[in-house]
């Protein structure tokens, strides 16, 4: 498991139904093609987020791609409440089927907060951008507006912004 601070997340809606993802951990990359037909990815994004601020001490959440995805799973260090860890999954099989085989592709710890920051601010991002005409034509239907602007406030109370 990586334990550092040197953690960020780019997190970027393209067209047409599809998301990437890009975390990275130190020196190391790591990529998620994310596709918006079989769930709301972003939304569960922000439930989860939610979720833990609100005091949950686990969250799950999937970036589906096709075929397959990852399964993330962000648990509180119950001996330190303001860590989590991250684990990534990978599986390869259809949406429509059964989850049997999940590989491990990383697993790391961060501070909530810094979590909660990093994913706030490339939504926040998101929404920003898809207030110009031209950028949201193709994107405005795979992001949740009501859900974000619930959660932006939230994320700033937390972060004391």
């Amino acid at each position: 498991m990586e334990q550092t601070d040197d953690i960020d997340v780019l997190l970027t809606l393209n067209s047409h139904g599809w998301s990437s993802c890009f975390l990275f951990i130190k020196y190391k990359t790591f990529e998620f093609t994310i596709t918006h037909v079989f769930n709301d990815p972003y939304s569960d994004l922000i439930q989860a987020l939610t979720n833990l601020i609100n005091g949950q001490n686990e969250e799950t959440f999937y970036f589906y791609g096709e075929p397959g995805g990852n399964r993330f799973e962000v648990k509180k260090i119950m001996t330190q409440q303001n860590k989590v860890i991250v684990s990534i999954y990978e599986f390869l099989e259809l949406f429509y089927e059964e989850q049997k085989d999940y590989d491990l592709t990383i697993a790391f710890e961060i501070k909530l907060k810094q979590l909660i920051a990093i994913f706030y601010l490339q939504l926040q991002k998101t929404h920003i951008l898809l207030k110009d005409k031209q950028y949201s034509k193709n994107r405005a239907n795979d992001f949740p507006f009501h859900e974000f602007n619930k959660f932006e406030k939230l994320a700033k109370s937390f972060l004391d912004l």
